[in-house]
């Protein structure tokens, strides 16, 4: 059985404290049990636990993903998606914080004991590093994390013990800005200056820790936050010389890292740098996500009546009609690929802005659809959308004789197909195969190469580097067919060029936990989730103070009122 290191719940991991709250414990514990570089590695091994309970639940994705412009959901009780939260009904965002302090806190600790360690000879200088490294790397990502959810949050490096608990219980906010600039420069440090880790892939060689790969990605998100422009480029940089720089033969980047690889149903691919794993193992290990349950055309016993609409569920957990066991019936068509006992729910769709604007039929962008734009064949892209899929026409062919090319049916109608002017499905970058239940075992893309090329092209941009921006954005758009674009074509306006890029990230990562992030970082998040988001409920609730998610009420009690959520006090 094969055995990944993330998110294994490890014995020695200590993972009962949540968030600001510290638990009793006894701290001498660890310094007699950190006694060589082998059992310093399974401390480090433990503090990736938090970081799968984040990332992996349903509401984190609605988030960071379906509470903006391009993809809506309209159940009641989809908290995350209608911004109906507050500091009384935080939603994810108690689990965020939560586990994103926990991880934190287990950093600090290992910081500690790694330190102890090296203090009383039981490592030397060259072992501790990497582990110093790895930690620093991943507590940067806890960070990250709460920074993007909550803007100003409490930091600390360190360790907790019975003396300071008290104090690090009640720490106020502190500006977001002042806890990225810290760690951008520790993983400077750690990264190019002392290059305490080796510059490979992520996931070359069997390999699942989170490297340097994973640091130079998210100190240079770190650095776009800040406008520290050319950081930014110098992390970037670092990252091209262990994935490639294709900047002047982009064509070069889709034989290495073709967009078929994109799928979340294809994992620890060669262009991943940061994936959130799930697993189901035969007798083993199950760990599994949900978000497939949400982006999977609906599976269904009959064809839909005319009364049954998908599109006004009351409720989230309102799950649809679900097929008997063994029918693989999703929409109108039979798809054996998916399976016969998968559990579908309200369905999460593409907004009008996404499906007609960004990724139309017929676009010969080839992130558009899998059979899109009159193909009859796979056109080999990452299926972003689903008009049509090649599976049996259980109407037409109940016996299953001949394997066709054929248009979903359109949500409340029987016998209707869907056209080019319907609302497609999310497409088969979201879809498991195969899966059971609504347990989705296919693995969560969040950092990619190519979303570090856009990053570039951005901060490229921001230097007045527009020529060079270009270069870095063309690099995408040629993976997916649609061609290199100049400063020319957009008639040299810098400002158009930007949208380009925010475009381009649309269409290239939707998905992948970073369109909130990469809004609210624009100053644009409030504006475009109000235009294009298509949601029943959102607009009952969304305020621009949504930006961030409000931290939990008892949290800011236990901190004695140090924490606040002024802005949602209004």
């Amino acid at each position: 059985m094969k055995t990944t290191v993330i998110f294994c719940i490890l014995a020695c991991s200590l993972m009962s404290v949540s968030c600001l709250k510290e638990n009793n414990k006894s701290y001498a514990t660890d310094e007699n049990y950190y006694t060589d570089a082998t059992r310093l590695k399974t401390g480090v091994n433990g503090c990736y636990n938090p970081l799968r309970t984040i990332m992996a639940t349903r509401g984190f994705w609605e988030m960071t993903e379906v509470a903006c412009d391009l993809i809506y959901l309209s159940g009641a009780t989809a908290y995350n998606s209608n911004c109906d939260v507050s500091p009384a009904r935080p939603a994810v965002a108690s689990t965020v914080w939560q586990n994103g302090y926990s991880g934190v806190r287990n950093c600090n600790d290992m910081m500690q004991n790694i330190a102890n360690a090296v203090e009383k000879k039981y490592v030397t200088n060259d072992e501790a590093a990497p582990l110093f490294a790895e930690t620093a790397v991943l507590r940067a990502l806890y960070y990250y994390l709460l920074t993007c959810t909550f803007g100003d949050v409490p930091f600390y490096t360190e360790k907790v013990t019975e003396a300071n608990r008290a104090s690090i219980a009640r720490l106020p906010r502190m500006s977001a800005d002042a806890t990225r600039d810290y760690i951008i420069d520790e993983l400077r440090d750690w990264l190019l200056t002392k290059q305490a880790l080796p510059f490979t892939r992520t996931y070359d060689n069997g390999n699942y820790r989170f490297g340097c790969a994973v640091g130079l990605m998210v100190a240079a998100k770190m650095c776009l936050w800040n406008k520290r422009w050319d950081d930014a480029i110098t992390f970037i940089n670092a990252l091209e010389g262990i994935y490639g720089s294709y900047a002047d033969t982009p064509e070069q980047f889709g034989k290495d890292y073709p967009l078929t690889d994109v799928p979340f149903s294809h994992k620890y691919t060669r262009e991943s740098i940061m994936e959130v794993s799930n697993i189901v193992e035969a007798y083993g290990l199950k760990s599994t996500g949900l978000i497939a349950s949400i982006t999977t055309p609906p599976r269904k016993d009959v064809p839909v009546t005319a009364s049954e609409d998908p599109d006004d569920e009351e409720d989230e957990d309102d799950e649809m009609d679900q097929a008997s066991s063994g029918v693989d019936f999703y929409a109108g068509i039979a798809i054996p690929e998916l399976g016969g006992y998968s559990r579908t729910s309200s369905s999460a769709r593409p907004t009008t802005y996404l499906y007609k604007q960004l990724l139309p039929y017929g676009s010969p962008d080839l992130r558009s659809g899998e059979y899109s734009n009159g193909a009859t064949s796979p056109r080999g892209g990452s299926g972003v959308l689903a008009w049509r899929w090649s599976g049996y026409d259980l109407i037409n062919d109940p016996d299953r004789t001949t394997r066709v090319v054929k248009w979903f049916w359109t949500s409340g109608s029987s016998k209707t197909d869907f056209s080019s002017a319907s609302r497609p499905w999310m497409g088969n970058k979201f879809w498991a195969n195969g899966m059971y239940n609504s347990q989705d075992p296919n693995n969560y893309k969040f950092f990619r190469f190519a979303d570090a090329l856009l990053m570039k092209a951005e901060a490229l941009l921001q230097k007045g580097r527009y020529d060079d921006a270009c270069k870095y954005l063309s690099i995408t758009r040629i993976r997916a067919g649609i061609g290199e674009l100049t400063f020319a074509n957009v008639n040299s306006n810098p400002e158009a060029l930007m949208e380009d890029i925010r475009k381009e990230r649309a269409k290239e990562l939707i998905g992948e936990f970073q369109r909130k992030f990469d809004l609210v970082r624009w100053g644009i998040w409030y504006e475009r989730t109000n235009n294009y988001n298509e949601g029943k409920y959102i607009h009952d609730y969304i305020m621009p103070y949504h930006r961030y998610w409000p931290i939990p009420a008892e949290q800011v009690s236990y901190s004695g009122n140090a924490l606040d959520n002024k802005e949602y006090m209004q």
